[in-house]
């Protein structure tokens, strides 16, 4: 697992070629000059702006006539170059996910070190904790000068740091001060590039980075069937609910399930709720639930609320402790929902923290907590409900509030109407 990630900028994080394309055909426009495609663009940029103008200007103009060109490139993409200019779409996210994993993350750019610096901070504020660009007198890269003294800045160590990027330069960049490359295929070169140039890896999206920075696969949304499948072969992942994030296993696996138990810290004294998609499934794992039961699914599934119901002995006795009770709860979260339908059976699912660690409410939290641990971090975005589920022990009357969390007692109450509740 890498300590620190260092991010080239244009081409990586932002998706700056279209303002980059625009402000240089301005220039060539005014001049008669021949324009040039974005496609072409892309192959222009990489070793600073400078160079960038010598490339899109035609051959044989005198050194004043580049500098007036840089000049009013430079004016004209000052005021421009946020019209069109954007993260990289999972690019958010990913980082999100990265820095709550605890990785160090830093840029290195051949922009004008006064420039980048600004524009990292205006599209991912409060992301990185260094942002180095082009200094005058100091080599660009690919040569290594500049990302040795972002390194020392940040207490980087070669061994331990990845550079991400998406050029030869790039690449080039990495290699040449020891470091690990991932070349990116979103950006503005190709695999072939990458490869040549030594990366390491090569990815064609954000959420795969996770998996190389930490262990742990960064999956996006929709991906439930994916994720099913992990759970199904008795690997582990985070999903999300309405809640806070679980730690799921297939709970009719005893050694997935033990592995929940390992990975959180928890005791096995401590039963494990189950997730279903509704009541029909509730149906497979309980016994003799009572009809207030379904009124209660009726009103509040999929949503916040965990009944704990008998068990009928079909789960493995791991779940629930070797009681006679069981928790259930349908989520009111389409991405989980689909990994319950698509594995056909409950999760053993409790929150995706180490005990006693905070509830996590982000796949970035959930992933700070379990990197490296679990297989997989389901991203279904921020948990709207944000509080754990309320626990209704349905067994005995009256009825119990074991917890109570995102679903209020008046509600419960509202439903099953006065004198089923125990009082408080």
């Amino acid at each position: 697992m890498f300590s620190h990630i260092i991010f080239d900028l244009d081409g990586t994080l932002l998706n700056t070629i279209d303002d980059l394309a625009d402000a240089g055909n301005h220039v060539c426009a005014a001049h008669g000059w021949p324009t040039h495609t974005v496609d072409q663009f892309k192959h222009m940029v990489g070793n600073g702006i400078p160079n960038l103008v010598s490339r899109f200007t035609p051959d044989g103009l005198s050194e004043e006539e580049l500098a007036q060109a840089l000049a009013e490139f430079s004016a004209y993409y000052g005021e421009h170059k946020e019209d069109k200019t954007a993260p990289y779409p999972g690019v958010p996210e990913l980082l999100d996910a990265l820095k709550g994993a605890g990785l160090r993350l830093s840029v290195l750019s051949n922009k004008a070190h006064a420039l980048a610096g600004p524009v990292v901070e205006h599209y991912l504020p409060g992301v990185f904790e260094y942002v180095q660009g082009a200094l005058p007198g100091a080599p660009l890269k690919p040569d290594p000068t500049l990302l040795r003294a972002l390194m020392e800045q940040v207490g980087a160590k070669p061994e331990t740091t990845l550079f991400v990027g998406d050029s030869g330069v790039d690449a080039l960049t990495g290699k040449n001060g020891g470091l690990t490359v991932c070349g990116v295929l979103w950006g503005f070169r190709d695999r072939e590039e990458l490869k040549d140039a030594g990366a390491e890896w090569i990815i064609h999206s954000p959420d795969q980075l996770a998996a190389i920075a930490t262990g742990t696969a960064l999956l996006p949304a929709g991906q439930g069937a994916l994720a099913a499948e992990l759970l199904r072969m008795g690997r582990l992942a985070a999903v999300p609910t309405e809640t806070v994030y679980g730690l799921a296993a297939d709970a009719s696996q005893e050694n997935a399930v033990q592995a929940v138990y390992a990975v959180k810290g928890r005791p096995e004294q401590k039963p494990l709720n189950v997730l279903v998609d509704g009541i029909a499934m509730a149906e497979t794992v309980c016994r003799d639930i009572p009809a207030d039961a379904y009124r209660l699914a009726d009103a509040f599934w999929p949503g916040p609320l965990t009944m704990v119901l008998r068990g009928n002995g079909t789960l493995p006795p791991i779940v629930s402790a070797g009681g006679v009770t069981q928790g259930v709860r349908c989520p009111d979260h389409p991405d989980t929902l689909a990994v319950i339908r698509a594995l056909g059976r409950p999760l053993a699912c409790p929150s995706a923290n180490l005990s006693g660690g905070p509830s996590p409410r982000s796949a970035g939290e959930a992933l700070g907590q379990l990197a490296g641990k679990i297989d997989a971090v389901l991203d279904g975005g921020p948990c709207a409900v944000g509080v754990e589920s309320t626990i209704l022990d349905l067994t005995a009357a009256p009825y119990r509030i074991l917890r109570e969390g995102g679903l209020s007692r008046e509600n419960i109450e509202a439903v099953l109407g006065p004198g089923k509740l125990e009082n408080n």
